[in-house]
């Protein structure tokens, strides 16, 4: 009887702890915000935006609109937060956004106190990716329709992985990016772009934006410097490279792919002297001229001119971030602190200088595997 007893205290002592869920918030009263976005408005204070998911009903049919965007005022993130939600009937849940969009007045003034604020937020997701809107804002970006996608806020994460990146833009990997010596980070280019022959505005991936070590926006990367400059830093998958043919008869498109790239530097007389090598795999994809590449020689001479044209590209997008950016983003600070230690501890401070004076070099060994036909070509007479 006693063994009865005690195990029925036993049993009552164990719900105690047993509250329930106390703090409970119910599906009905959030509202999930899949995209947000910060301008920089002319008096100085800012202009937050956000795109939420509308929840559907039971029964809903027909082309109705799935996202709502709603903005909100106030000198910080926080002021701007409250004003928001005032304008809310549901409460903001942050934890499934995916994109942060920066309006290219509000990166140029400086993101540092931003992504203070995003970081210290225990419901904002470190994976979320940011962008910088080239040339606009970030709430005319925001509104612009994307067919394909219920929420256009995620349309851009996908292209992303498409045009293979193979890392992400996060807001954890800005924050890794700062602790990379010497370098400033990058954060991918968007903008709002409007067809004339079909009679629409669009979004479309510009390239990457440049910050400087200040967070403050310094310019930018077209779509292919920006491909020149992944492939360096060993963040892509795959580079496409028109080159001019030999003899001047016009182009041909390659695909490469088993990207590789090697960086080697040296301190001499107090300059820096960089050695670059990349390496690749190299596809034809289309050939003008009228030539018959399954013979060896032809073959080499186009293959000499694929790596002349990928020397000159990822030189001249080098020389851009040395001379009118001022920014070390191909991470050649952290190649000299690796390679060079004792010498990194007299550049360190004044990096930015000895960056735009270093001494750069660049080879290229990429090899045409495939010339992607069978039988003569079509256009060989």
């Amino acid at each position: 009887m006693r063994r009865i007893r005690f195990g029925w205290l036993a049993a009552l002592l164990l719900l105690l702890p047993l509250t329930g869920c106390w703090d409970r918030r119910e599906l009905n009263d959030r509202l999930f915000e899949l995209g947000s976005g910060v301008d920089r408005l002319e008096d100085g204070s800012l202009l937050l935006i956000g795109q939420f998911m509308i929840p559907k009903q039971s029964g809903d049919t027909g082309n109705k609109q799935s996202y709502l965007v709603e903005t909100g005022t106030g000198k910080t993130v926080s002021d701007c937060l409250l004003d928001l939600q005032l304008k809310l009937s549901r409460r903001i849940t942050r934890g499934h956004r995916n994109n942060i969009y920066f309006g290219e007045e509000m990166a140029k003034s400086g993101i540092a106190d931003l992504m203070d604020s995003v970081t210290r937020d225990p419901d904002s997701r470190l994976k979320s990716d940011i962008w910088v809107v080239k040339g606009g804002t970030a709430l005319d970006f925001m509104q612009i329709p994307y067919p394909l996608e219920n929420m256009p806020a995620i349309a851009l994460s996908k292209i992303r992985h498409i045009i293979g990146k193979t890392t992400g833009n996060s807001l954890l990997e800005v924050l890794i990016e700062e602790n990379v010596p010497g370098s400033g980070p990058t954060l991918p280019a968007v903008e709002i772009v409007y067809d004339a022959k079909l009679h629409k505005k669009t979004l479309q991936i510009y390239g990457r934006a440049v910050l400087n070590r200040k967070h403050q926006l310094a310019g930018y990367l077209d779509r292919m410097e920006s491909v020149y400059r992944l492939w360096l830093t060993g963040e892509t998958e795959r580079v496409p490279i028109a080159a001019d043919a030999p003899g001047g008869e016009g182009e041909f498109n390659t695909n490469v792919t088993r990207l590789k790239s090697q960086v080697r530097t040296a301190v001499k007389n107090g300059r820096v002297e960089i050695d670059v090598g990349l390496q690749g795999s190299g596809v034809i994809l289309e050939s003008e001229p009228d030539v018959d590449l399954r013979k060896p020689e032809v073959l080499r001479e186009f293959e000499a001119a694929l790596n002349r044209r990928v020397e000159q590209e990822e030189s001249a997008v080098i020389r851009k971030a040395q001379k009118e950016l001022r920014v070390d983003v191909f991470h050649f600070g952290q190649a000299v602190n690796r390679q060079h230690p004792d010498a990194w501890a007299r550049l360190d401070a004044h990096w930015e200088q000895a960056f735009s004076e270093a001494k750069v070099t660049v080879h290229s060994r990429v090899k045409i595997k495939r010339i992607g036909l069978q039988g003569p070509p079509p256009n060989k007479t």
